[in-house]
């Protein structure tokens, strides 16, 4: 069955109806989007919190690894020197 030409138009208040209906859509979406941001900004700034954390304590067991490095290699020294002390005292 063939349609009729007055089946493809709308009339001013459909279309209006129409626009109406779109428009609060929109500023639905537009909402929506910006909670969704606001949220966004909130676990991005935690994420970089944690990310600081993390940085803090590389920095420390850094430091805490140098520090032993240090530690172990003058032990080694006086060791070998002690070693040395006792094989001339022979």
């Amino acid at each position: 069955m063939a349609k009729r030409q007055e089946d493809y138009y709308i009339t001013r208040e459909e279309f209006i109806e129409f626009c109406t209906n779109s428009n609060s859509k929109q500023d639905c979406l537009i909402s929506q989007f910006k909670l969704f941001e606001k949220h966004y900004r909130e676990q991005q700034k935690g994420v970089n919190e944690i990310l600081d954390i993390l940085k803090s304590v590389k920095w420390l067991f850094s430091a805490l690894k140098n520090i032993a490095i240090a530690v172990t290699s003058l032990t080694a020294i006086i060791y070998g020197l002690l070693n040395i002390k006792g094989w001339f005292k022979q």
